[in-house]
């Protein structure tokens, strides 16, 4: 996970940890009050999409289990310091009849994972994952300030064209006053992250305390920085500013992901990650690759620009 913290935004990222959770790993705990043994539909969603995942895997294929494919329903809101998620699995390559998933929806809220049946009981109690999402996939630093500056950049980006000088009203907002994360903390405002000249909101904040490189052989802007013993390099479009390509580098091998995206009224919306992944293990080598597209992606928080993507087929 703290792989997958560094290669994708964290609010894509803890939607497929949610997803890849299990009655197996929504093991007994104390139940957390705000997570009631029956589940509540969240009732709105600040942003919601249907999320296609389809993977092929080296390690797996050995065993005989070949590539998957997974659809999930995804409903996350953002509290104004950590998000809130609710992920529905309608449907998986993996599927049997005569074996039926007893986890249909996992939830996250304040620091606890729930998995719910069908039914929409409880699999197990509440189980606590974590102080926050960030804690729980060990977001560095410039993920938690990429996170407050546009909660929703991973999936929508607002154009900003109507405001080229900074600040600009969604500058405003401030992340917590001290963010500790190895290292001394520091006070960070939203309305610094001008150093490299972005003003795409999420993705200035992303890469303001990363150093530029010479750009790739496709004319992106590539910024490289370094946590926990991994090298990560992200392209950004020079034209649009959109985040267009991620390297995340460790001794244990090399993830690669490019990211889609589709011009609507006001800005853009994801529509599809494709990732190669070729890591060690054990003294061998495995190569997976997969794809996620991305169906009726809908931003609906009234504290951020509206933004709707296409729906199914269209």
């Amino acid at each position: 996970m703290q792989l997958c913290a560094r290669a994708l935004p964290l609010a894509l990222c803890i939607a497929l940890f949610l997803t890849a959770c299990s009655e197996t790993t929504v093991t007994p705990n104390l139940a957390s009050p705000n997570s009631p043994f029956r589940m509540t539909q969240m009732t709105s969603c600040g942003a919601s999409f249907r999320m296609i995942a389809n993977e092929d895997d080296s390690l797996m294929s050995q065993y005989g289990i070949p590539n998957s494919v997974d659809t999930v329903d995804v409903c996350e809101s953002w509290s104004g310091s950590d998000y809130q998620y609710q992920a529905v699995a309608v449907g998986s390559s993996d599927n049997d009849p005569a074996l039926v998933d007893s986890v249909q929806t996992i939830t996250y809220q304040a620091g606890y994972a729930t998995g719910y049946t069908p039914a929409g009981n409880a699999a197990a109690p509440s189980t606590s994952v974590g102080a926050t999402a960030f804690d729980l996939l060990y977001a560095d630093n410039s993920t938690r300030q990429a996170s407050y500056d546009n909660p929703y950049y991973g999936m929508s980006s607002p154009d900003p064209a109507a405001c080229l000088q900074p600040p600009c009203p969604l500058m405003s907002r401030v992340a917590p006053s001290r963010v500790e994360l190895n290292g001394p903390s520091k006070d960070l405002n939203v309305g610094q992250f001008t150093r490299h000249g972005l003003t795409r909101v999420g993705i200035r904040a992303l890469l303001d305390n990363a150093e530029e490189i010479a750009p790739s052989s496709q004319g992106y802007r590539r910024f490289r920085s370094f946590f926990r013993g991994d090298t990560i390099i992200r392209s950004i479009d020079p034209v649009t500013q959109l985040l267009v390509g991620e390297e995340i580098s460790s001794g244990a091998g090399t993830m690669r992901i490019t990211h889609q995206w589709i011009a609507v009224p006001g800005g853009y919306v994801r529509s599809r990650s494709q990732y190669v992944n070729d890591e060690l293990l054990d003294g061998k080598k495995y190569h997976s690759t997969g794809t996620i597209a991305f169906e009726n992606v809908s931003i609906t928080d009234p504290a951020y620009p509206t933004l709707i993507g296409p729906k199914s087929g269209k």
